[in-house]
């Protein structure tokens, strides 16, 4: 998660002369391609092994960096973020489930386990968006050749990786082993489909906002070099949350944790909309607050209900429904906002996002 180029990928591809709407249906891509391969990588993960699926992976998005170094239009962009994808398809669920496998059964070591694992992903990104400020001082080309250089990094760790042996799937009984998943997640248990389906929904609810705000610190005329400085912040707003999120909900409930979560997103949108300046950009912490609570107390709910044999399966399904809701809803943004002006967009997405609130997060807290 150590990505320079993140807090500057907006202005970036707009400084080689895209537009919003082909930035938007560039992530769409993205999302696509990972939907194609999210599942599949996973499922074959949890036959064969999460540490070769994890080698592969990483190698990929290490070959897709070096792409990004020659990407100078549209075309060469979107084929960057295609193998990104297909490398980051592989990663997406492993990383979670060779980690979870190792623990035991303590259930605390797990939430903690899981807190800590998302707060250094986070302090990652921060890291990368103090490098990336740090860089931005001289040009955009010294942002790509320093993360062509860590992106090989994630390759090199994962040699190390030692996976803990557990129950797999039967080989060969592929319809059986994917109905087994599709059955214990969307058949068994209302609660389980709740989660799920709030699971995908606010993490699309903050996802949006990442690719929304940069160009929206830029519209108030922040300069690029300090774009990384407010990225780090966002990042450690959210590290700090999801690592007090434990102790929080045994404070507060999951409920009322649950429900700052989702309503966070729906007003900061609102509030940037209404407000942009300052009020509006100290708003942008609130998607990052949600996001903390959300990458701790959501995914552990729903690891917690999925047996070990197909932990990685899940969890990319989880990732692939969300893709495929982003590719779906982000080119709709980009044309908003090219056409109506980032307010429009902003007030779209804190409308919709209310709509969610009633339609799935009400009837997960009546189930709690």
């Amino acid at each position: 998660m150590y990505l320079i180029i993140v807090p500057v990928i907006i202005p970036y591809f707009m400084n080689l002369g895209l537009s919003m709407t082909e930035i938007f249906i560039i992530q769409g891509m993205f999302g696509f391609s990972m939907a194609l391969f999210e599942v599949p990588s996973a499922y074959l993960g949890d036959i064969w092994g999460r540490k070769k699926i994890l080698l592969l992976g990483t190698f990929i998005s290490g070959a897709s960096f070096t792409l990004l170094v020659y990407a100078t239009n549209f075309w060469s962009l979107l084929l960057y973020e295609v193998i990104l994808a297909i490398g980051a398809s592989f990663v997406s669920g492993a990383d979670l489930a060779i980690m979870y496998d190792s623990l035991g059964e303590d259930r605390a070591a797990k939430i903690r386990s899981v807190s800590n694992f998302h707060g250094m992903q986070l302090l990652g990104e921060s890291a990368a968006a103090l490098t990336c400020s740090f860089f931005m001082h001289y040009s955009y080309k010294h942002v790509v050749w320093s993360q062509f250089v860590v992106g090989w990094f994630p390759f090199i760790i994962a040699l190390f990786l030692i996976e803990p042996k557990i129950e797999r799937m039967i080989k060969g009984q592929h319809r059986k082993n994917l109905g087994e998943v599709f059955h214990h997640i969307f058949m068994d248990d209302l609660k389980m489909r709740l989660i799920f389906m709030n699971m995908v929904t606010w993490s699309v609810s903050t996802f949006c906002a990442i690719w929304i705000i940069q160009k929206y610190w830029q519209d108030q005329n922040i300069p690029l070099y300090n774009l990384g400085i407010l990225w780090a912040i966002c990042n450690i707003t959210a590290a700090i949350t999801g690592k007090i999120a434990p102790k929080l909900e045994i404070i507060f409930g999951a409920k009322k944790l649950l429900i700052c979560m989702s309503l966070l997103p729906v007003v900061a949108y609102i509030t940037m909309g209404l407000y942009p300046g300052l009020v509006g950009i100290v708003m942008t912490l609130s998607f990052y607050v949600s996001r903390g609570l959300n990458m701790v107390i959501m995914k552990e709910a729903f690891n917690h209900r999925i047996p070990d044999k197909f932990r990685n399966t899940a969890n990319s399904l989880n990732s692939l429904c969300f893709r495929m809701t982003f590719f779906v809803l982000g080119p709709i943004i980009g044309i908003i906002i090219d056409n109506y002006g980032m307010g429009s967009a902003l007030q779209f997405l804190g409308g919709l996002f209310s709509i969610f609130f009633i339609a799935l997060m009400l009837p997960l807290l009546r189930k709690l």
